[in-house]
């Protein structure tokens, strides 16, 4: 290779141990035989495409489908980014929130980005404008709290004035700007410093995390480093490999040797073959060096030039020295029965290593979008079987579930009417969330289902909601009895099975809740 290329090799020291076990060359014979080892409803958001001007709203038309739905009780929209950036959400309760069924509620929701105070409107579409039922507000947001309306407006005009569309959906226009623009101005500044704050750090994180672990890397493989060869078996050769530890260059690509002792295809019981293989990292054009290391630096077996190389593909020779040489030139350890090989590797110029350190920034970007996703919690679930219904129909009173113990350490309960409730009282089963233990005003995500033999059948019911101690948050009207009996919810033996789901929106908040109870929990000891 040209002398006058300043970029540095890696050296990688390979050892092979056990090389004479494998090879017994006074018993072994031509006839010996061998042994070979087979290695929520649709939501659908079209953002207006158009140039804005700064003092302009960022507007989003939301289509909501399936109002009519007696089962939709909560539909968040997809998160769209406005000019700031900051992320934003509409929240719709189709039949009211906090229980009010004669009311349509929507909420504006801030769920990544910049706190601030912000102007928004919030508009049910008609074709005849005059119609449109608007409202225009001005609060003060912080990430994952809402703002809104909780009497938009009331379902009955909804269903009968116009507003539905001929599928069912309605059309909600969601508009939102910064309060004036000096502060538009200054949110825009605080989320391009946050933002480059952000990447550069995990940027920067990542980066030292790859050239700490290649510098320890460098200074383990200063040593020759031992790969130990399994014995053979009765004088049965396999057509096992053995494989060097992982071994990282500069540019922290992953690579691997690969070494059969007793060789491989058509090398195989007279040469030993070895191949290199990258494993992870940038596919391209290497130059390589490999060396079967003696004693005598002039009898070392040396196979370098430029390959190109391709994720988990190897490279390299059936035929790469005889077995009879090696056995017979000193390149064996006897006092460990090993050989040791150096394997090197470097881009082929400059110029490459930059290109592959470009494509390197630009993984580490990807991961770094990915690592700003936001992290969701799993759900803490329970199954409860409520048994004799048809009994306990005929009688006032409700029924808790057995508790739900989440991983906060949260406490929750189903309370059920099996005759039903306020409005549902008679013809319906009401079903109710508590919050028994934990921390009062706390915001979870919440998912209560009646189960079918059937489970495309399951009636769900979930959405978001604030849960105080001991306040009930539910469904008088449920299903009805009806419809219980005629389609299957009711089994044989006359119970129900229900399944409860809750798990807080976010880990900020998982984590914000999970240091608050702590607290609580010290000063009840006290």
């Amino acid at each position: 290779m040209s002398e006058s290329l300043a970029v540095d090799l890696l050296p990688l020291h390979i050892p092979l141990y056990g090389f004479l076990a494998r090879l017994d060359w006074t018993s072994r014979s031509t006839n010996s035989h061998r042994r070979t080892v087979k290695l929520p409803p649709l939501m659908i958001i079209q953002q207006c495409r158009r140039q804005t001007r700064i003092d302009e709203y960022d507007s989003n038309v939301i289509t909501i489908c399936n109002i009519r739905d007696p089962t939709t009780s909560i539909v968040l929209s997809k998160q769209y980014t406005d000019t700031v950036g900051s992320r934003w959400r509409l929240n719709v309760y189709p039949k009211g929130n906090n229980t009010n069924y004669r009311y349509l509620s929507t909420y504006v929701e801030l769920c990544d980005g910049i706190a601030g105070r912000y102007q928004y409107i919030v508009e049910l579409l008609h074709n005849d404008a005059h119609k449109q039922v608007k409202f225009q507000s001005e609060d003060h947001f912080r990430v994952g709290e809402i703002r809104g309306y909780q009497k938009f407006i009331r379902v009955k005009r909804v269903l009968e004035e116009g507003y539905l569309n001929d599928d069912g959906s309605i059309y909600i226009r969601l508009s939102i700007r910064p309060a004036t623009l000096a502060l538009r101005c200054q949110y825009q500044e605080e989320y391009q410093s946050l933002k480059e704050e952000k990447i550069l750090f995990q940027f920067n994180s990542q980066l030292s995390q790859h050239l700490t672990r290649i510098r320890n890397l460098r200074e383990e493989n200063t040593a020759l480093q031992s790969i130990a060869y399994p014995e053979y078996n009765s004088n049965i050769f396999t057509s096992e490999d053995v494989c060097s530890d992982n071994s990282y260059d500069d540019l922290g690509c992953c690579w691997r040797l690969i070494v059969y002792a007793n060789g491989d295809k058509e090398g195989r019981d007279e040469w030993l073959s070895v191949y290199l293989r990258l494993l992870e990292g940038i596919p391209g054009s290497y130059e390589y060096c490999i060396e079967l290391l003696h004693n005598d630096p002039t009898k070392t077996v040396k196979m370098e030039g430029t390959q190109t190389f391709e994720i988990q593909e190897r490279f390299g020779w059936s035929q790469f020295a005889r077995l009879d040489m090696i056995c017979a030139n000193g390149f064996v350890n006897e006092e460990h029965d090993a050989l040791y090989f150096r394997f090197s590797l470097r881009p082929p110029n400059y110029k490459g290593k930059c290109e592959y350190q470009q494509l390197l920034r630009m993984e580490l970007k990807k991961d770094n979008e990915l690592l700003k996703r936001e992290l969701i919690p799993e759900y803490s679930t329970i199954t409860y079987t409520l048994k004799n219904f048809t009994e306990l129909q005929h009688k006032e009173g409700f029924v808790y579930s057995d508790p739900l113990c989440d991983d906060l350490g949260f406490t929750w309960r189903l309370l059920i009417y099996a005759n039903g409730h306020s409005e549902g009282r008679g013809c319906n089963l009401s079903v109710y969330l508590v919050l028994f233990d934990g921390v009062s005003g706390s915001r979870f995500e919440y998912r209560v289902e009646l189960l079918h033999r059937n489970p495309t059948a399951n009636i769900k019911m979930e959405g978001v909601n604030v849960f105080k101690l001991k306040k009930i948050w539910g469904w008088p009207q449920y299903i009805h009895h009806e419809r219980l009996r005629q389609e299957g919810y009711l089994n044989e033996d006359d119970s129900l099975e229900f399944r409860l789901s809750i798990c807080p929106p976010d880990i900020k908040l998982k984590c914000e809740y999970q240091q608050e109870f702590i607290r609580q929990l010290k000063e009840r000891k006290k």
